[in-house]
């Protein structure tokens, strides 16, 4: 008896578990000069969702990098502080990906990559303040509706937003702010 309660617990376990790794979360917050964050979260049909807080000084960088098919990805970013990197990547089929990412300070690099056919991709960067930023968004597949939205506020920085691929909607919204200096391309194709 004791024997077939092992049995049955363990083969109960078996078939739950591949439901046990349909979310990945996580939320890292750090404060201080020079941190690191590498989040990696992998997996079809899988809901991937991470949230970075960097505060308190500068030299910080985050990479998030989320991929799979059939996926809900959603990343967040917040950094505050000078020589800032963000780097998040949302790759694979048939994905809701969507990417907020927040700096304030200067020389930062806020990069995301968004790539893969059937995709929905959203990004959203907003750069409160600073100098001698640069923003990259890349939004790369076919059949893909893509929106990008990048406010900065910011002066002598550089915004590079890449729509391209075959059967996409493509949207792009770039709002350079009241300062000068600053340089936005936007290639749809």
């Amino acid at each position: 008896m004791k024997r077939s309660f092992l049995v049955a617990t363990a083969i109960l376990f078996a078939i739950s578990a591949p439901s046990l790794a349909d979310d990945n979360t996580s939320t890292i917050d750090q404060l201080g000069t020079n941190s690191s964050v590498n989040v990696q979260q992998f997996g079809p049909n899988t809901t991937n969702d991470s949230i970075v807080n960097q505060v308190g000084g500068d030299g910080n960088s985050a990479e998030i990098v989320q991929k799979g098919d059939t996926n809900i990805n959603g990343s967040t970013v917040f950094q505050f502080g000078s020589n800032q990197t963000a780097l998040v990547t949302q790759e694979g089929q048939d994905n809701l990906n969507t990417s907020t990412l927040t700096q304030a300070g200067g020389d930062n690099l806020a990069d995301i990559h968004q790539r893969g056919n059937g995709n929905t991709n959203v990004s959203d960067v907003d750069i409160e303040a600073g100098f001698g930023n640069e923003i990259e968004v890349d939004q790369f597949g076919a059949d893909n509706t893509s929106t990008s939205t990048i406010s900065t506020l910011s002066f002598n920085s550089t915004v590079d937003v890449q729509q391209h691929g075959s059967n996409n909607t493509n949207t792009s919204t770039v709002n350079t702010g009241l300062v000068g200096g600053n340089t936005a391309m936007v290639d749809q194709h």
